[in-house]
């Protein structure tokens, strides 16, 4: 009796780990990916030290883990008892005497041993995580401030001015041939030109010191006095400039934190003896990080009440369950929290109401333990058939199945086995999806949440934003989801012995990987069908929603507003407004400069600028000022005819790679490279788009083989390698799309070697399986 009753527990010790394990190396690595990809543009173009790169992701890792740890404790209690329920294994045991408790307290010292960890990292980790991750992001910040001018391209992030660089080395922080514009308050235009410059930094603050300079002042167009035309040449100029660096300054030495960066004992002390709305907000947070930290035992304890009944469905009922109650444990929490914070309901009572709720329910579930759970049991409300009927319907059904039996191509494709595949693919694959994506959007409402609430945002723009942001999920999950369906699916047709079967048959194991093949190619349409007509379009709507939610200023991508064009074929630069109805621009500014490409030669201004061929252009009204040294002459003109660059490249464009299609992105390029820019990234980008598709295909290529080879020791091991290879592809594509994006390495490279590598890792994988 002693030994049963230590083995019915390390039974179901063992039965239950592997799955908490595998859902906490899933969920870590795909959420990790999510909010590493948010500080690639810190990475890139502040060019941060490694040292700092290195701080900043192990300071993602706290903010992760809260979430994965709990959730990762209820998917592997439910995958692991409904497993057992649907082999008949908890019949039997109770068939042999085995209480509810000696089955529960295995999972329950799980969820208290991860509810330890999870109350270490909530109360210690992450509020020191969440103050080097400010501190990495000010100090990246403060570092593009150095240099923020990245040559042939406008800045406009120096309040007041815009400035544009021909040469020079971002780097060092060096330029060459400087153009500044700025607008005084009496309506005038000032515009420096230099040879040559750089910004210096000191303390709190920045100045720009430009040598061989001239400075130009232009009167508003209202002036026509000849005598507040000015001009000054001087050897050296030095302008005063607010880049922000005091208040990021300020920022990093300040000691003031917010209630996220304080740990448990500051955090008390706040509640405490703060003012009222610390104590508050203080309060919110400790109740939080207390309901969360005590989440996975909770969450061991339903999974475990809940996962005993379950009779049919298997492992996929166990998904979905989890699902479920993750879903409502943190609507619950969010709602708690919003009502806590609106004063509606008491700091304890609105974060500790989830909490209460997934206890409620366990005792409940404990109380009816016996009755059990059908994965289908919504299959018993239909219409039941008539006894009379029932040698007709099997007759039916055997005649349907006959027919069936054969191939209906030509060659044999699709037989019924190719169709059973399909299905089992087909489910196998939606509940992948859905799983990830409702991880997904649950975290990232979990993260929002304190925007949310504080800015007052309401549930419709909440909902708009995760609708616009579906198809750039899609387009992340689906190689994941491809590689764990292929391997779902076809490693339980290893285990159980299908396969030697068809292999019985005649049947080579090429011919068995077909369907699983040809679903990846439709996935894979799919993808390239939402990247290039869905994803553009809501990715611009998307980022304008997250803006508005996080408090910034609402922004929208239109055909409006100041534009700067930098000439290809000339040494020109534009400024103007397009009008998009009447294909022409408002108040054009025509700046011309001297063979070398360094000081102006002319300033032209208009009303309107209307194209009167392809390559010419009409303006009206013009006004014209010639430089000649020091010498400034006038010409006026009812309309003055110039060449100029076709009407397509003044038109507005986003330079998003994420809010383009692949021929938009292409079409920017181009003309990015007739400019002159910087087009690494985008070149790599465009790479990573062609290739995005044949992803999900390389999953399925590989991953088959590997469900053959390690299905029969359990599907256990092929999820296991799902995730391996997940993180490996990420990890790859990250790494090789940084080095393309500093110009290390070609962009086709850089693109196409992630799909090209993995896909020669699987044709050697499906050389060792036996055909």
């Amino acid at each position: 009796m002693i030994s049963g009753r230590r083995l019915i527990p390390g039974y179901t010790l063992r039965a239950v780990l592997p799955y908490v394990l595998l859902s906490l190396l899933l969920l870590t690595a795909v959420l990790f990916a999510q909010q590493a990809g948010r500080f690639a543009e810190l990475a890139l173009y502040a060019q941060i030290p490694f040292s700092l790169l290195t701080e900043v992701s192990l300071a993602l890792l706290p903010s992760v883990l809260v979430f994965t740890l709990p959730t990762a404790v209820l998917a592997g209690v439910m995958i692991g008892f409904a497993r057992m329920g649907s082999d008949s294994e908890i019949i039997a045991m109770r068939a042999a005497g085995v209480g509810t408790w000696t089955m529960l307290w295995p999972v329950l010292m799980i969820g208290l041993f991860v509810t330890v960890a999870t109350t270490y990292i909530q109360l210690k980790e992450a509020p020191q995580a969440v103050r080097d991750l400010k501190k990495a992001a000010l100090q990246g910040a403060l570092r593009k401030l150095d240099s923020p001018v990245e040559p042939r391209n406008f800045n406009t992030e120096m309040p007041g001015y815009v400035v544009y660089v021909r040469d020079g080395d971002k780097a060092q922080g060096s330029w060459g041939r400087v153009f500044i514009y700025a607008q005084q308050p009496d309506g005038s235009n000032r515009v420096v030109t230099a040879r040559s410059g750089r910004i210096d930094s000191s303390a709190e603050k920045s100045e720009l010191v430009l040598s061989e300079a001239v400075a130009t002042k232009i009167p508003a167009p209202a002036s026509v006095d000849q005598r507040s035309y000015v001009v000054e040449r001087l050897d050296q100029l030095r302008i005063s400039i607010n880049t922000g660096r005091a208040d990021i300054v300020k920022r990093i030495n300040e000691s003031e934190m917010g209630p996220e960066e304080l740990d448990w004992g500051e955090l008390t002390k706040q509640a405490s003896s703060g003012s009222p709305d610390e104590r508050r907000a203080g309060l919110r947070t400790l109740h939080r990080r207390l309901a969360l930290s005590v989440s996975p035992f909770f969450f061991a304890l339903i999974g475990g009440a809940l996962g005993m009944r379950v009779r049919r469905g298997g492992r996929s009922i166990g998904v979905l369950l989890a699902l479920l109650i993750v879903v409502v444990y943190y609507l619950v929490s969010l709602l708690g929290e919003s009502l806590a914070r609106a004063g509606t309901v008491s700091s304890v009572t609105g974060l500790w109401a989830a909490t209460a709720l997934m206890f409620l329910m366990s005792v409940v579930l404990l109380a009816v333990n016996r009755l059990p759970v059908s994965a289908w049991s919504f299959l018993q409300f239909r219409k039941g058939q008539k006894p009379t009927d029932t040698g007709r319907i099997q007759a039916d059904e055997i005649q349907a199945e006959a027919l069936h039996t054969k191939g209906i191509g030509r060659f044999g494709f699709p037989s019924l086995m190719d169709i059973g595949l399909f299905r089992t693919l087909t489910l196998s694959f939606l509940l992948a999806f859905a799983s990830l994506v409702s991880i997904f959007i649950i975290f990232t409402l979990f993260e929002m949440w304190r925007f949310i609430a504080r800015n007052g945002v309401g549930a419709r723009i909440v909902a708009r934003y995760i609708l616009f942001l579906l198809p750039l999920i899609t387009v992340e999950l689906f190689p994941a989801t491809m590689l764990i369906a292929v391997l779902m699916t076809y490693a339980l047709l290893a285990r159980r012995s299908e396969t030697i079967a068809w292999w019985a048959s005649g049947q080579s194991v090429y011919r068995l990987m077909l369907p699983g093949l040809f679903f990846a190619l439709l996935a894979g349409a799919s993808t390239w069908v939402v990247q290039e007509h869905l994803m553009p379009n809501a990715n611009v709507t998307q980022d304008r929603l997250r803006a508005r939610i996080r408090g910034g200023e609402p922004r929208a991508i239109t055909g409006t507003g100041r534009q700067w064009l930098a000439s290809a074929e000339s040494s020109r630069l534009y400024s103007y407004e397009f009008d998009e109805q009447g294909n022409s621009i408002n108040e054009p500014a025509i700046y011309e400069f001297d063979p070398a490409g360094v000081h102006l030669a002319s300033v032209t201004h208009g009303t309107v600028g209307t194209w009167v061929a392809a390559n010419r252009m009409v303006i009206t009204k013009s006004e014209t000022f010639k430089f000649q040294g020091l010498e400034v002459e006038r010409e006026v003109a009812e309309s003055k005819d110039i060449p100029v660059e076709p009407l397509q490249v003044f038109k507005p464009t986003i330079d998003k790679p994420s809010q383009l299609s692949s021929a938009g992105l292409s079409g920017y390029l181009k003309s990015a490279k007739r400019r002159g820019m910087e087009v690494s990234a985008l070149a790599v980008a465009l790479q990573r788009k062609y290739a995005a598709p044949f992803g999900v295909v390389v999953m399925a290529f590989i991953g088959i083989p590997l469900a053959l080879s390690f299905g029969r020791k359990g599907t256990i091991i092929a999820l296991c390698a799902a995730v391996g290879l997940s993180i490996a592809y990420w990890g790859v594509g990250g790494g090789l799309q940084q080095l393309g994006n500093l110009g290390l390495l070609p962009p086709a490279v850089a693109g196409w070697s992630p799909p090209i590598i993995f896909a020669a890792a699987g044709t050697y994988v499906l050389s060792r399986v036996r055909t």
